[in-house]
């Protein structure tokens, strides 16, 4: 498999422009003395988008030449791992994506050989499919390394080549050398995972042992250093058959094959840079009824507000109702403002499902920085409980109910929204509940990108962010579950469960936040519901719930065992504001008692 992008010369970098990762491949492969090649390597360069958010990647197979099927293990290893990893979701991290696919590919294997010996056709010494796996993803500044077995990565950097992965293979006697791991071999694979920087002019060696057991590190540092200082694909693919000619001159008996990465350039956050970048659209000024921008024209103002200006607006073609959303003009020198706002749009494109708002993207024909999306019918959940103050579990339930699909649509993505609060939740006429506003989104691929700025404070709203988001600047799906626990609690009581925060407030350690109980603002509801919302909204995320489906399935059954724990503790530990208000009534009935004694003696 050959790259896409061809460069006979790394690409020259616009004057106005970032820095962006520009590597090429080159590689040779043959049986050499034997009579079957059973070595297998592939490479890619995908279209830009995907280049940023996926990576390009380079990897390389040796079967097991004691399996029956070892080329066409080896085979599908390199072209399955390929294909497969950009059918992945382009939210998900590197290593979640490259992982789901290792594990699947290893379990087809291992399957193949299992049922062929659960028909006592084969013994374990015996099976068909097995292969060595290296792999490395090349993505922004980054590359991360995947391997399985004696297959080699190294790393020519500045006349120095270092082996950066390490051989999974034992010397048994003189010359016997025994795989410890490979692909197909056990269900439960073990796979060698780390990262290594990017720099411009380095060079990924990708070798099967036909090459690295007979040439020498430094054969080939005198190879690698012949290279020019702009390679193309063809010129490292002719390096790659000169070292496999090497290898076979110096007695290689084994195939041998040779894979060549070489970075031209890779990003680098120059901040000046990345924000002339963000501001090659212009914010638009805001709009009033009536105006157009492009072919869409203004009919309602739907929100306006220091951050954002969102309309109904009318695209004058197709006659369609769309919700129109521009940043405001006081954040025409917010890099990270404006970086959230076209991540939103970005996410938007990839996001389709039920409980959140479609969002169609940037204009990319247009001058003006906006992105359009869905027009929902609808009202705020803030202005749902201002109309229903004291709604029943029921409703309460049907509302979160509808949150928690949306929330584990994006948890299954590798995204956390980061700014769960009523205001970002819409209901429409229907009683359908819709996630908006994504802005401040956590994207785990992109979050390891270069030119991604890197957020200077804690994402979200006050009264409504997970301490560990505060104490940490960390958040995952559980901080999420944290700000929908909160949700809950304010949709029963019009409260928050915590005393409102203040922007000044300084944030030390868990112990900080209080929980106050549920029945301090509706007596009438179950103690139950109390302990479910104490524990959704644990101030330590390790005492949490879980996962989505555990905290719902406790709002629709009670746990018993957990009511029960909840009244064996101190009244301390239950409700600290109902003992400390016990005990101040305590000590002024004494303090009454006293006075009372002293007035009536003589």
């Amino acid at each position: 498999m050959s790259d896409k992008n061809n460069h006979s010369s790394p690409p020259k970098k616009p004057a106005n422009q970032a820095a962006k990762l520009q590597l090429c491949f080159g590689g040779y492969s043959c049986a050499g003395i034997k009579e079957e090649n059973q070595d297998a390597f592939a490479a890619l360069v995908p279209n830009t988008t995907e280049l940023n958010s996926k990576g390009a990647i380079a990897c390389i197979a040796d079967g097991v030449s004691s399996a029956n099927k070892a080329a066409e293990a080896s085979q599908l290893a390199v072209t399955q791992f390929i294909s497969d990893y950009y059918t992945t979701p382009e939210t998900w991290s590197t290593r979640k994506s490259a992982a789901k696919v290792i594990t699947s590919l290893n379990q087809w294997l291992f399957s193949q050989n299992s049922a062929l010996d659960s028909q006592h056709y084969l013994s374990e010494q015996q099976q068909q499919w097995l292969t060595t796996f290296s792999a490395i993803i090349l993505k922004s500044a980054t590359g991360y390394i995947f391997h399985v077995g004696d297959t080699r990565i190294s790393k020519y950097r500045q006349q120095s080549l270092e082996v950066i992965s390490q051989d999974h293979s034992c010397k048994q006697g003189t010359n016997a050398v025994i795989l410890t791991r490979a692909l197909g071999a056990d269900s439960r694979l073990q796979v060698d995972v780390h990262q290594v920087d990017l720099k411009p002019h380095d060079i990924f060696l990708l070798t099967c042992d036909g090459i690295h057991e007979f040439l020498t590190a430094q054969q080939l540092k005198t190879a690698l250093a012949s290279l020019s200082t702009t390679p193309d694909n063809q010129e490292l693919e002719q390096l790659s058959k000169t070292i496999v000619e090497q290898a076979l001159a110096a007695g290689s008996n084994d195939n041998v094959s040779c894979l060549l990465a070489f970075i031209h350039q890779v990003p680098h956050k120059q901040l000046a840079e990345i924000e002339r970048e963000l501001r090659e659209k212009s914010i638009p000024p805001a709009l009033s009824i009536g105006q157009s921008i492009d072919n869409l024209q203004i009919k309602k103002i739907l929100h306006a507000s220091s951050r954002s200006h969102i309309y109904l607006v009318e695209d004058k073609t197709s006659r369609e109702l769309f919700t129109l959303k521009a940043p405001s003009e006081n954040f025409v020198e917010d890099a990270h403002y404006l970086q959230a706002f076209m991540r939103e749009a970005w996410l938007g494109k990839r996001v389709k499902h039920d409980n959140i708002m479609a969002v169609y993207g940037l204009n990319n024909q247009s001058h003006f920085l906006y992105h359009t999306g869905e027009y929902i019918d609808g009202q705020t959940l803030s202005q749902w409980m201002y109309d229903n103050p004291k709604p029943s579990i029921a409703q309460v339930r049907d509302i979160i109910k509808q949150i928690i699909s949306a929330l584990r649509a994006l948890q299954r993505l590798d995204i956390v929204h980061r700014d769960l609060k009523p205001d970002n939740i819409m209901i429409d006429k229907y009683g359908q509940v819709k996630l908006i506003d994504y802005g401040a989104v956590f994207i785990a691929s992109l979050d390891e990108n270069q030119d991604t700025l890197t957020a200077l404070s804690p994402q979200g709203s006050l009264d409504y962010i997970a301490p560990e988001t505060l104490l940490s600047m960390q958040a995952n799906h559980l901080s999420d579950l944290f700000s929908l626990g909160i949700i809950c609690y304010e949709m029963l009581t019009g409260q928050l469960p915590y005393p409102p925060q203040s922007p000044t407030m300084s944030y030390l350690s868990y112990q900080q936040w209080r929980y106050r109980s549920l029945k301090q603002f509706r007596p009438d509801l179950p103690l139950w519901l109390d302990v479910t919302l104490q524990q959704a909204t644990q101030p330590n995320p390790a005492l949490r719930f879980q996962a989505f489906s555990e905290f719902f399935s406790y709002l629709e059954k009670p746990n018993i065992d957990a009511v029960n724990e909840y009244k064996s503790q101190p009244l301390l530990e239950r409700n600290p504001v109902q003992f400390w208000q016990g005990t101040s009534l305590i000590l002024l009935l004494c303090l009454l008692a006293a006075m009372a004694t002293i007035f009536s003696s003589p």
